[in-house]
């Protein structure tokens, strides 16, 4: 039997961001997956600037920036009616501009990463129950048509918005809403004008990002609400009858040709999960989806690592794995995302306001001191207190 300080059940990058600072810290850590990596996921491939100082921490910007990427400098945004506003985005440190970079290339170079600092990685796992006693927590593994048990101190459930952890610990989370979105996501070729921008479309029922993550390949990602969908089911009809109705985005769109299947996932957004409990916590979408608008999903998910990482590193050093100490977790996500899911929630009502939107771009267009706070906002680091 294996036994581990930590057991990480979910190697995207909040798992990774969390295996790879506790091992830092010299915990014998085992990070798993049901997935064989290197393999994609549904994104929208942006690595907004924020993210610089985690992957700094992690030691895994030059790996990053060694695989295939674009620089994104700049922010665009247009309403359905093709107004639009455009902003450079803010300096870090000596990087002033984020990554077009798909999750094929960025979660193998974390999970490479993790493996570096003396985490176990079993890949291809699938658990098939999760038991707690007086000495831990004990999982049932099979891999390779074969099964094996692992025992660990603690959990951290970091397997997505669907989670089996969350299921198997009896976390409950809020039912979407019937009216609640749902995200697409497809490579393109043949995309007009998108170079170096990071840029969010509306139209008529949702929204649209688009960024470049390679010399010929972009990524759109876009939601719809639900009551839009009953005509419109492929990628072609979803152009025709929905994403053209924004002018610039119809223009970018119109030669555009797939260089991927179109996938789907819904609800885009649910409130947050009771994220801690006895010996156990959750991170990243395993905890909250946020819906992606304002392009942070890849920034939460490493510093909800890093958070749940210092909490866990505090909690066993003082052999106290009570939910009363580990709700720190909680207040420390909370006093670090309270303003940007504010801001994130504030632009999603807009997205889906056309007239609300286009009256607020043609607002911060015509004042260049109104879009530049914004800007700086999602893609700056929260001011430190004290």
């Amino acid at each position: 039997m294996n036994q581990f300080d930590i057991a990480i059940v979910g190697a995207g990058p909040a798992g990774s961001s969390t295996a790879i600072t506790l091992a830092q810290h010299g915990y014998r850590v085992a990070l798993i997956d049901r997935a064989i990596f290197p393999r994609d996921k549904l994104c929208g491939d942006f690595l907004n600037p924020i993210s610089w100082p985690i992957l700094d921490a992690l030691d895994v910007s030059d790996d990053v920036r060694a695989r295939p990427h674009t620089k994104i400098s700049t922010f665009r945004m247009s309403a359905a009616s093709g107004v639009e506003a455009i902003s450079a985005l803010p300096v870090q440190g000596p990087r002033r501009f984020g990554l077009g970079l798909r999750r094929f290339h960025l979660d193998q170079v974390l999970l490479e990463r993790a493996k570096r600092c003396g985490v176990s990685v079993q890949e291809g796992v699938k658990l098939t129950s999760l038991d707690r006693d007086g000495r831990g927590w004990r999982l049932d593994i099979h891999q390779g048509g074969k099964r094996s048990l692992a025992r660990a101190k603690f959990l951290v459930g970091a397997d997505g918005r669907n989670s089996w952890v969350a299921r198997q610990l009896g976390v409950l989370s809020h039912r979407p809403q019937p009216s609640s979105a749902v995200g697409f996501e497809i490579q393109l070729k043949h995309v007009r004008a998108v170079r170096h921008s990071v840029e969010i479309h509306q139209f008529a029922g949702g929204y649209a990002g688009l960024v470049r993550v390679g010399e010929h390949t972009v990524n759109l990602c876009f939601t719809v609400r639900r009551s839009q969908l009953d005509r419109a089911r492929s990628f072609e009809q979803l152009r025709q009858h929905l994403l053209g109705t924004n002018p610039l985005l119809q223009a970018r769109l119109v030669n555009a040709e797939p260089a991927s299947r179109l996938r789907s996932v819904w609800p885009v957004y649910f409130p947050q999960r009771r994220c801690f409990g006895a010996g156990f916590l959750l991170v990243g979408d395993a905890a909250r989806v946020t819906e992606p608008v304002t392009g942070e999903g890849i920034f939460f998910a490493l510093k909800s690592g890093q958070l749940a990482a210092a909490t866990i590193a505090a909690a066993l050093r003082e052999g106290d794995l009570s939910p009363a100490r580990l709700r720190q977790y909680e207040g420390a996500c909370r006093t670090e995302f309270r303003a940007r899911l504010r801001l994130n929630a504030l632009m999603r009502r807009l997205m889906y306001r056309p007239k609300l939107l286009s009256l607020a771009i043609r607002l911060v267009a015509s004042r260049k001191p109104l879009l530049e706070p914004l800007v700086n906002a999602v893609c700056q680091p929260r001011a430190a207190v004290g």
